[in-house]
């Protein structure tokens, strides 16, 4: 998931860094542009279709 600088408005700007604790998840953000660090937190439920994980093939699938 990638962020816009609160500072200087660069759009897509990638985590460097996560943290997961129980439903929620942190990303923390550099702007490579001005710097200006950041952190936001998301509370997993609210964007679950963004991290769910794909569901494992079955060899009846396959």
């Amino acid at each position: 998931m990638t962020d816009t600088c609160p500072d200087c408005c660069r759009r897509r700007i990638p985590p460097c860094a996560e943290r997961r604790r129980g439903g929620r998840i942190a990303h923390g953000y550099r702007c490579p542009g001005c710097g200006h660090e950041w952190v936001t937190a998301r509370h997993l439920p609210a964007y679950s279709e963004l991290h769910r994980r794909a569901p494992r093939q079955t060899r009846k699938a396959a």
